[in-house]
C-alpha cells in the first residue's frame, strides 16, 4: 500500500487501497461519454515475437472503455506489416497499426523533410510523434495514453489508473505521468532513474542554485516512467525529442506550457518490470550509457533556455556534484535493499555512476561544441506542421488506411482462439453443465455457438456496466391499448407515445406482440411475427427513436395453436420432443401453481393419448427445457428481438421453467442457470441488453433472481403493489416501512423495477409474511367494495387461496378501508405514483395509471377474464377528448404524473442506485432519505398516507443549515424561518439542497 505523503509541486495520486478494477473501469465507461479515449502503443516489430505484447494484447482486449487503439510499428518489412496486422487483429477495439517503414509514410516523412520538419532520427518519440499525429487526424478521442509494449508484468488496471485522472471530467489535470516501484527477481531495477536522474537534477540544483524546473522534475517519482496520459489539446502544442529523452523532453514541455495544478503523477501498478537495456559500459551508442547522453543534454538544453550559462568548469562542477551525491545514494539503496531482503550489488551500482559521470561530462562538451549549437533537439508541434502543409492530417489517414487496405486482405485471425471467445466459451460450457450434465456440454455448447454469432460479438462488445441512471422511467403497455379505426394500433400507439410521453419517458414495455391465441398475448403462436391485426415489424421499428424497448420473452409456454405444439401431435420436427408429458411423472403432490385450473390436460397425439403439463391454462402448454432444442428455439428468438430493436427481455413465467418429479416445479436450479446462461449470451450479443424476471412470488423468493449479480438485471419489485396499496387505504405505513428497511440495497449493475399496477392483476401472493391474514382479508374486502375481483390459486394441498386482486388502480384508490369511497380518490392516486417515482430502483407506470382509466366491468364481462377489469382499450379520440378537458380527472392525472416524473429524471439522488434510507415521522407519513452517487444531491421525501393532516418538526429532519433546500415538486424554500412542514392528505415533498 502506498503512503499518502505528497513531495515536491505536483500532485501525486497513491494507490491508498485495492479498489476493484470493475469499479475504475465503471467510472472510466462513464466518462467515455464525455472525453472518449485512446490508446497509443510505440512498437517495434521484434517485440511482437517476445511473450510480453502477446499478454498485454489479451488483457487490452478485455479493456471495455477505449474508443481507439493506435499501433506505431517501427523497424519492419512488408511480411513483417502483415502479420503485424494479423497479430493485431484480434484487438474488438479495432486498432489502426501505422507502418512507419512503409513507402506511403516515408513519402510523407520525406515531404515533412522537405520542409525541415520531419523527425530527424528513428526511434521511440519519432514513432510516438507520429502516432500523436494520427489521433489528431482521426479526431476519436479527447484523452490519450501512452505505455510501452516490453512490460512483462501488465495487466489492465494499470491502464485503467494511467487514463483516470486526465479522462475523469471532474478533475483537471491535462497531463498525468505514471510511476511504480521497480522491483523485480528480488532486485531493484531502474537505474537510470536512481543513480543518473535524481542525483543530477539534485547536483543541478546545487550548482546552479534553485529553480523551478529543477524542482518541477525532482517531484516526479519516477520521471523516466514510459507510461502517461495527455488530452487532445495538449498533443497539439507538444514537442518531442527524437532521442532517449523523449520522457524528460515531455515533462520539460509541459512545464513550459502548463501550470503545476493541471500536472500529476498516479501510482499505475504494484509490480513493474520491462525488457532493461544493457549497461553498455564501453559503448556510448546504445544502452543506458546512450540514454544518459541523451537525458544530460536534454536538461542542459533545457536549462540553457532559461538563461543558465554553461561552461566546461560549470559542466565539471556538476560532474563532480552528481558523483559525490550519487555515490551517498547507492548507500541508502544498499539500506533499502537489505530491510527488504533484496540483493544489491554495490559494486555494478557504482560502476555504473562512474559511466554516467563520464557521459555527463561528454554530454557537456557536445551541448558546448559550436558545431552542435543548432541541432534542433524537438520535433515540431503538430499545430506548426498544419500550418505548413494545411492536408497533413488527411494524408496521414488515406496513407494509414491505405496501407491497412493493401496489406490487411490477407490477414486473418482465428477468432476462436481469442481470449474472450475462449473465456466465454468456457463459462457457456459451465453453465450448460449445470444445466444439461456432463454428457451433453460439448454438443450444446456447439450448438449455442453455431445458432448465435457469439464469435465475433464477444470480440467486439464491450460490457454496459451503467445500464440506467435517474432519467429512466417506463411505461408498460398493449400495443392496441389505444385503437383508432383503420389504421394499425402500433402506428396509433407509436403516435400517442410520440406526441405525449416522449418528453417524460424514456423506456416502453410494449405487451407480447405476437399472433396469440389466448391471455392477451401470453399463449404465442409464432414468436417470429408480429400480430397482423398490430401491424408488423416496420411499425415497431419507429419507438427506437424514442424509446428503449422492452418485450416479453414467453418462455414457460407457447399456445396449442402453434406449430410447435401442432408438430408434437404429429410427431414431426420441429416441436415432437418440445412439450412435458405429465404422465411420466409419479409424484405431482408438491407442484405449486399459479392457478386453480387442472395441472395436466390430454391431447391425442401419434403416439396415442397424452397429459401435457399446463401450469397456467389449457391454451399455454408448458416447454420442456430439459431438450436443448427448445433452449437453442429461445436463443433465436432472441436474436431476432435485438436485429429488431429490442433491448429489454422480460422473462415471463420463467420461475416455473424447470419441472422435476416430486419437487415444487418452482425456482429450481436450472432454472437460474438457464437465466445464467440467456443473460451471457444477451450480454455479448448486445451489452446494453437487459434481463428482468417476472416471479411474481414472496419477497425472498424473488430477490434469489438477482443471483450473485449474473442473473436478472431487473427484478420486479411485486411486494410494493400490494403493500402501497394497503399504506394509502388503511393510513397506516408500518408495514411498507419494516418491508423497506428489510430491503437490500441492490448492488451497482442490478435494480429493482418498481411498479404499482400492471397488465395483470395486483398480486397478492408477495404480501404473504408481510401482511397479516386479517389485514389481508381487509384489503380484499375493500377492493370487491370498489368493483374488484379476486383471483384464485390452488396449493398443493388442493385449497383455494388469493392469488391477486382483479382492478383499476385507479379505482382501488376510490376510498380506504374505514371509511370507504370519499372525495380524495385523485390525491390519493398522485401520492401513491410519488412514492414509486421516488424509491431507490425504476419506475413503471401502467398506461392506464397513467390515464387514470378506472374499471372496465364492460370488458371483463365480455371476455369473462377476471384481468380484463384492468385492459381497458381507448378509442384513441376519446383518449384525446378525455386528454384535453381539464374537468375530467384523466387531464389532472395524466399532467401532475408527467410533471412529476419530468422533475424526478432530473435529480441525481433519485439514480436507481443511489443511497436510500428510511426515515421515521410515526404511522402515517412514509419518508426516506436519497443521497446521490457522488453525494453532491440529499433529497427527503415525505409522504402524508393518510386522510388527515400531518405537521413534521424540521428539526426532525436535520437539515444542514449552510444549504438551501427547496421543495422540487411546489419550489417553495426551507429556511431558519421554517420550523415545520405542513402536509396536507396525501401531500409530498421532495425537499432538496439542489434545484
Amino acid at each position: 500500500m502506498g503512503d499518502f505523503h505528497q513531495f515536491g509541486v505536483v500532485t501525486t495520486l497513491h494507490q491508498l487501497n485495492q479498489r476493484p478494477l470493475e469499479q475504475l473501469e465503471d467510472d472510466l465507461l462513464q466518462f467515455r461519454k464525455q472525453k472518449p479515449m485512446a490508446l497509443v502503443l510505440p512498437s517495434l516489430y521484434s517485440e511482437l515475437e517476445g511473450p510480453a505484447l502477446n499478454s498485454i494484447v489479451d488483457e487490452i482486449a478485455r479493456v471495455p472503455y477505449l474508443d481507439q487503439i493506435v499501433v506505431g510499428l517501427d523497424r519492419a518489412n512488408e511480411s513483417e506489416y502483415r502479420a503485424a496486422l494479423q497479430f493485431f487483429d484480434r484487438l474488438p477495439q479495432q486498432p489502426d497499426v501505422l507502418w512507419n517503414d512503409g513507402p506511403r509514410l516515408r513519402k510523407i516523412d520525406k515531404l515533412l523533410q522537405q520542409k525541415g520538419l520531419a523527425p530527424l532520427e528513428a526511434g521511440k518519440g519519432r514513432n510516438v510523434w507520429y502516432m500523436f499525429g494520427y489521433i489528431l487526424a482521426s479526431g476519436k478521442a479527447q484523452t490519450v495514453a501512452l505505455h510501452d509494449c516490453d512490460i512483462t508484468t501488465y495487466d489492465r488496471s494499470l491502464l485503467a489508473r494511467l487514463i483516470y485522472p486526465v479522462a475523469n471530467p471532474n478533475l483537471s489535470y491535462k497531463f498525468c505521468k505514471g510511476y511504480y516501484a521497480r522491483i523485480a527477481n528480488n532486485s531493484m531495477n531502474g537505474r537510470a532513474c536512481r543513480l543518473l536522474v535524481t542525483p543530477l537534477l539534485r547536483a543541478l540544483k546545487k550548482v546552479c542554485g534553485p529553480n523551478d524546473y529543477l524542482e518541477f522534475l525532482d517531484s516526479f517519482r519516477y520521471p523516466l516512467a514510459g507510461e502517461f496520459s495527455l488530452s487532445r489539446d495538449v498533443i497539439e502544442d507538444i514537442r518531442i525529442p527524437s532521442d532517449w529523452g523523449l520522457e524528460m523532453g515531455t515533462l520539460s514541455e509541459m512545464h513550459r506550457n502548463y501550470a503545476t495544478n493541471q500536472i500529476c503523477q498516479v501510482d499505475i501498478a504494484d509490480t513493474y518490470d520491462h525488457k532493461h537495456q544493457e549497461l553498455s559500459l564501453d559503448d556510448r551508442s546504445r544502452g543506458l550509457s546512450k540514454m544518459s547522453c541523451d537525458i544530460s543534454k536534454s536538461l542542459f538544453r533545457k536549462m540553457a533556455t532559461q538563461g543558465e550559462v554553461f561552461t566546461q568548469e560549470k559542466i565539471r562542477t556538476i560532474k563532480a556534484s552528481y558523483y559525490r551525491i550519487a555515490l551517498d545514494l547507492v548507500d541508502s539503496y544498499h539500506s533499502d535493499a537489505a530491510i527488504n531482503g533484496l540483493n544489491y550489488d554495490m559494486h555494478t551500482e557504482g560502476s555504473a555512476i562512474e559511466v554516467f559521470a563520464e557521459n555527463i561530462m561528454q554530454a557537456g562538451n557536445e551541448f558546448l561544441d559550436p558545431e552542435q549549437s543548432m541541432a534542433t533537439p524537438f520535433m515540431p508541434s503538430w499545430k506548426r506542421v498544419i500550418s505548413a502543409i494545411p492536408n497533413i492530417m488527411d494524408m496521414l489517414l488515406d496513407a494509414v488506411e491505405a496501407d491497412q487496405r493493401e496489406y490487411g486482405q490477407g490477414a486473418s485471425y482465428n477468432v476462436a482462439t481469442h481470449p474472450k471467445v475462449i473465456q466465454l466459451r468456457q463459462q457457456t460450457e459451465e453453465l450448460v453443465r449445470g444445466i444439461y450434465g456432463e454428457e451433453q456440454v460439448l454438443h450444446v455448447t456447439d450448438r449455442i455457438f453455431d445458432t448465435a454469432p457469439l464469435q465475433i460479438k464477444a470480440i467486439q462488445s464491450t460490457p454496459d456496466l451503467n445500464k440506467w441512471d435517474e432519467d429512466d422511467v417506463l411505461v408498460i403497455t398493449y400495443a392496441d391499448s389505444i385503437k383508432r379505426q383503420g389504421e394499425a394500433p402500433l402506428k396509433t400507439l407509436y403516435e400517442f407515445s410520440q406526441r405525449e410521453l416522449k418528453q417524460s419517458i424514456n423506456n416502453l414495455h410494449i405487451l407480447p406482440f405476437c399472433p396469440h391465441s389466448s391471455d392477451d398475448g401470453f399463449s404465442v403462436i409464432d414468436y417470429n411475427a408480429v400480430n397482423p391485426e398490430l401491424g408488423d415489424w416496420h411499425d415497431i421499428e419507429p419507438f427506437r427513436k424514442h424509446f428503449k424497448l422492452m418485450a416479453d420473452l414467453v418462455l414457460n409456454h407457447c399456445s396449442r395453436e402453434s406449430e410447435w405444439f401442432k408438430n408434437f401431435c404429429t410427431g414431426t420436427q420441429p416441436g415432437k420432443d418440445y412439450f412435458i408429458d405429465g404422465s411420466k411423472f409419479n409424484d405431482l403432490s408438491r407442484v405449486v401453481r399459479p392457478r386453480s385450473s387442472p395441472l395436466l390436460s390430454s391431447v391425442n397425439t401419434v403416439d396415442g393419448e397424452k397429459e401435457v403439463w399446463c401450469t397456467f391454462s389449457e391454451d399455454q402448454v408448458d416447454l420442456n427445457f430439459a431438450n436443448p432444442e427448445v433452449l437453442l428455439e429461445v436463443i433465436r428468438i432472441v436474436q431476432l428481438y435485438l436485429d429488431q430493436g429490442i433491448r429489454m427481455f422480460r422473462l415471463d413465467a420463467v420461475a416455473f421453467l424447470w419441472k422435476k418429479d416430486g419437487s415444487n416445479c418452482i425456482h429450481r436450479p436450472e432454472t437460474h442457470e438457464i437465466i445464467k446462461l440467456l443473460r451471457l449470451i444477451i450480454e455479448h450479443l448486445e451489452p446494453s441488453a437487459i434481463l428482468i424476471t417476472e416471479t411474481n412470488v414472496p419477497n425472498k423468493e424473488n430477490l434469489s433472481y438477482f443471483g450473485n449479480g449474473n442473473e436478472a438485471h431487473l427484478i420486479y419489485n411485486f411486494s410494493l403493489p400490494p403493500l402501497l396499496l394497503h399504506t394509502l387505504l388503511s393510513g397506516d405505513c408500518r408495514h411498507l416501512k419494516r418491508w423497506m428497511m428489510s430491503m437490500p440495497p441492490a448492488r451497482r449493475g442490478r435494480a429493482y423495477l418498481n411498479f404499482i399496477a400492471s397488465h395483470d392483476g395486483i398480486g397478492l401472493r408477495p404480501a404473504e409474511g408481510l401482511l397479516s391474514e386479517s389485514e389481508q382479508e381487509d384489503l380484499i374486502k375493500t377492493i370487491r367494495r370498489f368493483g374488484g375481483e379476486i383471483s384464485m390459486r390452488r396449493t398443493p394441498q388442493g385449497d383455494l387461496k388469493p392469488y391477486e386482486a382483479n382492478i383499476s388502480l385507479y379505482s382501488a384508490m376510490a376510498g380506504t378501508i374505514a371509511e370507504g369511497q370519499d372525495n380524495r380518490q385523485q390525491e390519493r392516486f398522485i401520492c401513491a405514483h410519488t412514492i414509486m417515482l421516488a424509491l431507490e430502483g425504476l419506475p413503471a407506470f401502467y398506461i392506464h395509471s397513467l390515464l387514470a382509466t378506472e374499471n372496465d366491468r364492460d370488458g371483463m364481462a365480455k371476455t369473462g377474464e377476471p384481468r380484463s377489469i384492468n385492459r381497458h382499450q381507448w378509442s384513441a379520440d376519446e383518449l384525446q377528448d378525455a386528454l384535453d378537458d381539464s374537468d375530467r380527472h384523466h387531464k389532472a392525472v395524466f399532467d401532475e404524473l408527467r410533471r412529476r416524473i419530468e422533475i424526478r429524471r432530473k435529480q441525481a439522488a433519485f439514480h436507481p442506485n443511489a443511497t436510500q434510507y428510511t426515515l421515521h415521522f410515526g404511522q402515517q407519513v412514509f419518508a426516506f432519505w436519497r443521497e446521490s452517487l457522488d453525494r453532491s444531491q440529499s433529497i427527503f421525501a415525505l409522504h402524508n398516507i393518510s386522510s388527515k393532516p400531518q405537521s413534521i418538526a424540521l428539526v426532525g429532519i436535520n437539515l444542514i443549515a449552510t444549504e438551501i433546500w427547496h421543495d422540487l415538486l411546489t419550489g417553495d424554500l426551507y429556511d431558519q424561518n421554517n420550523t415545520h412542514i405542513e402536509l396536507p392528505p396525501y401531500g409530498c415533498v421532495w425537499i432538496s439542497n439542489r434545484i
